[in-house]
């Protein structure tokens, strides 16, 4: 009996370092995460910041409650992502509608808003994510002040195959985004990622040898920008700080 509680012990005592270093590290991650969301949030506004969590201070950040796209208060912790693990705090996406493969949308979801000296806006950045080839990609949209012009694109995370579906990471492919036109003239999301080379305000060049994930990217922002997406929530948004300038 004696001769197994030694090793009995031991085990205990490895059983509780392993349990506590994988805390620690576990916290450690979650705050390097946070960290690169907030870095690639500003990086699709086109904003490069020695201080990250100082240059958020520059942020207004609404919450959009989906169902009826007004504005609600939300706490600052909020993720939308575990959002979507619960019944309570998230909805089935219809299978019809379901181009991005989401499977549940969360009811309230975040826009990241810079407001100019005239208290107007100057550009937003909504979440986007979607599925690819081998799993969702998540990332983010930038608008200009029309809400219409894009102003960058950023993911943050995905399983997408190195040389193929991953180079949505490759700046070349991210600078062809910049000044490409959402929505069209009658209405509509008309942005899409097309086979082969680009044509026109409304195309982005395909990602060669990745068409599944080219199409999830077009699926996604379809979806998160069109009208049961974030697309009501902007025209909302446009009422309350919008410039002057009609929403195409």
């Amino acid at each position: 009996m004696r001769s197994l509680l030694i090793p009995l012990l031991a085990c205990i005592a490895c059983a509780v370092i392993v349990s506590v270093t994988a805390v620690s590290v576990r916290e450690k991650q979650n705050e390097n995460l946070e960290y690169d969301k907030k870095t690639k949030i500003l990086l699709a506004a086109g904003i490069i910041a020695e201080n990250i969590d100082e240059e958020f201070t520059n942020i207004t950040t609404l919450y959009i409650d989906f169902k009826n796209n007004e504005l609600v208060e939300m706490e600052d912790s909020y993720d939308p992502i575990k959002a979507t693990f619960n019944q309570n705090t998230s909805t089935l996406v219809p299978k019809e509608k379901d181009i991005a493969i989401l499977k549940r949308r969360e009811n309230i979801g975040p826009v990241y808003l810079w407001l100019n000296d005239k208290n107007s806006i100057d550009k937003v950045v909504v979440p986007i994510r979607g599925y690819g080839l081998w799993g969702t990609l998540y990332g983010y949209l930038s608008l200009d002040s029309d809400l219409n012009t894009v102003r960058g694109i950023e993911f943050y995370d995905h399983k997408e195959t190195p040389g193929l579906g991953a180079e949505v990471e490759n700046q070349d492919w991210k600078d062809l985004w910049e000044g490409k036109l959402l929505y069209g003239s009658h209405g509509g999301v008309q942005l899409k990622v097309v086979k082969g080379s680009a044509k026109g305000k409304y195309q982005i060049n395909g990602l060669s040898g990745a068409t599944l994930t080219s199409n999830g990217v077009s699926n996604m922002i379809n979806y998160w920008l069109g009208s049961d997406g974030y697309g009501p929530a902007l025209k909302k948004i446009k009422s309350l700080y919008g410039p002057q300038v009609a929403m195409q």
